[in-house]
C-alpha cells in the first residue's frame, strides 16, 4: 500500500480525532474519460509532532495550519495511481482577505502529494479554492471548502 502524509498524520497523530482532521476527496473526470481523486484536508500545524513537521519542513505554530492535497487516477483495472499536479490555492477569511498559498511538492516512493501553511486566527472560518491542474489534463479540477481551525 502507498505511504502517504495522511497515512503519517493519522498514524504520529493518534490523539486527535478522526473527525478533527478528517480528510475529504471529490471526484473528477478527465478529458479521456479517466477518473480522478482530489484528496484535500486541513489541520493545525500543532497536532504535528515535531519531528514530522521537521521532516516535511513544516512550522509549528498556534497561528499556521497545514493544508494536504493528493491526485489520484483511478487505472481502468480498478487501482489508483498519484499523479503529479500543479496544486494553486487561495484562502479567504471572513473579511474577504485573500492570502495565496506556497504549495511544496513531497514525493514518496509512488506517492505525491502538496503541502502548504496557512496563517488562521483561532475560530475564524477560512474558506478554500482550490485548482488542480492533474498531469495530463488541461482543465483544472476546482474545489471549495471551508475550515475553522483551533488551537490545540
Amino acid at each position: 500500500m502507498m505511504k502517504t502524509i495522511q497515512a503519517i498524520l493519522f498514524f504520529c497523530l493518534g490523539l486527535v480525532s478522526i473527525s478533527a482532521m478528517a480528510e475529504q476527496k471529490k471526484v473528477f473526470a478527465g478529458k479521456d474519460g479517466a477518473e480522478y481523486e482530489v484528496h484535500y484536508m486541513a489541520l493545525s500545524s500543532t497536532f504535528l509532532l515535531p519531528e514530522v513537521a521537521r521532516q516535511y519542513g513544516l512550522s509549528r505554530s498556534k497561528a499556521l495550519g497545514v493544508i494536504n492535497v493528493s491526485v489520484l487516477k483511478v487505472q481502468d483495472d480498478g487501482t489508483k495511481q498519484a499523479v503529479g499536479a500543479l496544486v494553486d490555492i487561495n484562502t479567504k477569511n471572513d473579511i474577504q482577505q485573500v492570502q495565496h498559498l506556497d504549495v511544496n511538492q513531497v514525493t514518496e516512493g509512488r506517492a505525491i502529494y502538496y503541502i502548504a501553511q496557512v496563517q488562521f486566527r483561532e475560530g475564524a472560518v477560512l474558506t478554500f479554492d482550490l485548482s488542480v491542474y492533474a498531469q495530463g489534463e488541461i482543465d483544472p479540477f476546482k474545489i471549495r471548502f471551508g475550515h475553522t481551525f483551533y488551537n490545540d
